[in-house]
């Protein structure tokens, strides 16, 4: 079925407030863009364990539901269909459990069984759609490590989605070579808020898996292979939220403080 125009209507980064000034207030106002990309994400992860397992990306299609509540609507499913960015198909029951079993909608009705997959350009838009999570960080100053109660600008980290990569001042921490969708998420995170000292976890829940084991496994992936190791991220202790600090020449941290109004 073919969209109309205004079927189609502006890119997703527009009707989700491309525009619109980032909201202020501490870690809610970031949660409100943050929200925006995390079904993105989703679908971005799901395809990134497809081409990892070397499986076919429908073994990973998302369901509607766990989609609505990772903030889609209909009428945003509706439209990255028409944009050509996400596949729709309805899972039906296979005769054995070791394989998942689809069957073509088309058009943009969906079922209770729906279940949606990136297309080759929609993987392109939710990669340029993490670049989104640097706005907000760009119209407040990061409460990163300081000295004699002066922020240190160069001293606070700087996640660069676009080259994929991670760096104090002008050393590079890490350079990612493939895709990593938890651990850039957690970058992501870290940049929109403005590199606090701590970010609750951001990853998304799944059914599958345990979220603090997997927190702790993303943050163990974190401090591997960096190049400069300038940066530890820690958990917070509770297995609900990430920390980071800066390591000096001997390894001590050293952590940052907040910022006084």
């Amino acid at each position: 079925m073919k969209c109309s125009r205004r079927e189609a209507g502006e890119d997703l980064q527009q009707s989700a407030g491309k525009k619109r000034p980032c909201q202020h207030g501490g870690s809610k106002g970031a949660g409100i863009c943050r929200r925006k990309h995390i079904a993105l994400w989703l679908l971005l992860e799901a395809f990134d364990f497809a081409e990892e397992l070397h499986r076919s990306i429908w073994d990973f299609a998302l369901d509607i539901e766990e989609l609505r509540k990772a903030g889609f609507s209909n009428s945003t499913l509706r439209r990255l269909v028409c944009k050509g960015y996400v596949e729709h198909a309805r899972e039906i029951r296979p005769a054995d459990e070791h394989s998942r079993s689809f069957r073509p909608n088309g058009g943009l009705a969906f079922h209770k069984r729906t279940c949606f997959v990136l297309t080759e350009s929609g993987v392109d838009f939710a990669r340029k759609g993490r670049q989104q999570a640097t706005h907000c960080s760009s119209s407040h100053h990061a409460p990163g490590p300081q000295s004699n109660g002066e922020q240190t600008d160069e001293l606070v980290p700087k996640w660069d989605p676009d080259r994929l990569e991670l760096r104090v001042g002008k050393s590079i921490i890490k350079k990612f070579q493939v895709p990593a969708a938890n651990q850039e998420l957690i970058l992501a995170t870290f940049e929109e808020e403005g590199w606090p000292v701590r970010v609750d976890d951001p990853l998304p829940p799944h059914p599958d898996q345990d979220s603090k084991r997997r927190l702790h496994t993303t943050i163990n992936a974190l401090n591997r292979n960096q190049r400069d190791r300038l940066i530890r991220f820690r958990g917070d202790g509770h297995g609900e939220g990430i920390r980071w600090e800066l390591v000096d020449s001997t390894g001590n941290g050293r952590q940052p403080r907040a910022s006084t109004a």
